[in-house]
């Protein structure tokens, strides 16, 4: 098998992985929007999209610098590296915690507008340091590419959340049964992920003398997520702020429907990311290339389709997984999400070519002007059409960075976009619309049925305009197992 069909392989094992990972959205959105309604669904959006603001900060970049300078070094040298970023986020981590838990009051009635909300921010203090270094630590298993380990404990992860969060939720604990379900399973599968990374690799002291290069690295990325962050997640607060949790908590539904159109992107770059980091310390620009046009194609054919499904089945889905309040505005907010995400992929791609030269500045740039547009665009836009302006304004600002790092990155490293690919796949993802909208499905029987039919419409479309030939789908049939290597004589 040469490395282009592992690489594939991975990209689809993660693929799957997060697909099931993301059943846990699909499941948990009716028992959260069914039982804390729009108003408690608002809140426990606004303390997660916090938590995931400040992680931004406590984690000073270095999860960035673990993937792009450790996978060329050994099993020694990684762990070690890994246990220096760990401890530094622990320190720092233990410092936002205690933070977050004293000014609990003051923004549970500022922020949310809603003194109820103090116990559950005071737990997602706790929550904070805890899925700062679980999210470190699962990049482990990207640097030392053992992904068959990364989704078996991913999907144990999700399983374990969505039981918690039912047995809290359902026994009356609103969201801070969210919270106590989110910090039981973080405990317990940190301690697992760095268990199962120690009896591997063995265990290294930490060198605290790595922090520097790391940081050199890390630190400007801080910008970038707090960037990605205001463009992703800031609208939530402007949107409470002008209409209340409620609002927030409609739009923040159709949010999460519409993100699955991003299931695949950010895990071909999870898998991208370390990939090409170690080819190109060695020198292998020519195996980088190939690996970024792979990587893009399979992006775009899955996505494309994805963006295209979920806005056609966008009102059968709120109308299943949620309650009527949450479905006049939803059905026009996931379009414009899914447009946004798919422009947020290409966004990631461009960026990791970026990086391999430590050109981060110009990635800060690109989200820096996303960023400025959609808050601006969100103060004008946002009181007056509400969550469907912020969908908008998201798809603008991630059509801007993609923009912007596409032309940038051309000028450091320039891979073939396939630009008639890209037509052929929206020609076979409209016939597949179409034929859902036929079919019109109301219920979960129907849209799964639509879905699978939907799936082998577009394939069956692509592969007769020539979108993907015989030999692309034997390479496929390898990588899922289905087609026999040729033998070795």
């Amino acid at each position: 098998m040469n490395e282009y069909t592992t690489f594939a392989r991975r990209i689809g094992l993660v693929g799957i992985t997060q697909i099931i990972i993301n059943l846990r959205g699909i499941i948990t959105l009716p028992i959260l929007t069914k039982t804390l309604g729009a108003s408690g669904y608002g809140v426990l959006a606004q303390i997660l999209i916090t938590i995931s603001l400040l992680i931004q900060f406590l984690t000073l970049g270095l999860g960035a610098s673990l993937v792009r300078f450790l996978p060329s070094k050994n099993n020694k040298e990684i762990v070690q590296g890994i246990n220096t970023i760990l401890i530094t986020i622990l320190f720092s981590g233990i410092i936002f915690s205690i933070l977050l838990f004293f000014s609990s009051v003051f923004f549970a009635n500022v922020f949310i507008k809603d003194s109820s909300a103090t116990p559950a921010i005071q737990l997602a203090a706790v929550l904070l340091t805890l899925q700062a270094l679980e999210n470190l630590s699962i990049n482990a298993f990207r640097v030392f590419g053992l992904i068959k380990r990364y989704s078996i404990v991913m999907i144990s992860k999700t399983f374990l959340e969505i039981c918690l969060i039912a047995f809290f939720v359902f026994n009356g604990y609103d969201v801070v049964g969210v919270m106590y379900a989110f910090i039981i399973s973080e405990s317990i599968f940190l301690v697992i992920i760095l268990t199962l990374i120690f009896s591997y690799a063995g265990f290294a002291f930490p060198d605290f003398s790595l922090l520097r290069p790391y940081l050199a690295f890390g630190l400007p990325m801080i910008p970038i997520g707090i960037f990605e962050f205001i463009v992703a997640s800031s609208d939530r607060y402007i949107i409470g702020f002008f209409h209340g949790a409620s609002s927030v908590g409609i739009y923040s539904a159709a949010y999460n429907l519409g993100s699955l159109a991003s299931v695949v992107g950010p895990y071909i770059i999870f898998i991208l990311g370390p990939t090409i980091a170690n080819l190109y310390d060695k020198k292998k620009l020519d195996s980088v290339k190939s690996h970024l046009i792979l990587s893009f194609r399979y992006y775009l054919m899955l996505s494309i389709p994805s963006a295209f499904g979920l806005s056609i089945l966008a009102r059968s889905l709120l109308n299943i997984l949620t309650t009527q309040e949450f479905v006049s505005i939803g059905i026009y907010v996931i379009p414009f999400v899914v447009s946004g995400v798919l422009f947020y992929g290409i966004y990631c791609v461009f960026a990791e070519a970026l990086k391999l030269s430590k050109k981060t500045y110009i990635i800060a740039v690109a989200m820096s002007v996303g960023a400025i547009t959609n808050f601006i665009l969100n103060i004008l836009i946002v009181p007056y059409w509400g969550a469907i302006g912020a969908a908008v304004t998201t798809l603008v600002a991630y059509l801007f960075a993609a923009i912007i790092l596409f032309y940038k990155s051309r000028q450091t490293i320039k891979f073939k976009i396939e630009f008639i690919f890209i037509i052929k796949s929206i020609f076979a993802s409209s016939i597949m619309v179409l034929i859902i909208w036929l079919l019109n499905p109301l219920d979960i029987f129907r849209v799964i049925l639509s879905l699978l039919l939907g799936i082998i419409v577009y394939f069956f479309v692509l592969f007769l305009i020539k979108g993907i030939d015989k030999q692309e789908i034997k390479t496929i049939l390898e990588i899922i197992g289905l087609k026999p290597k040729n033998k070795k004589n």
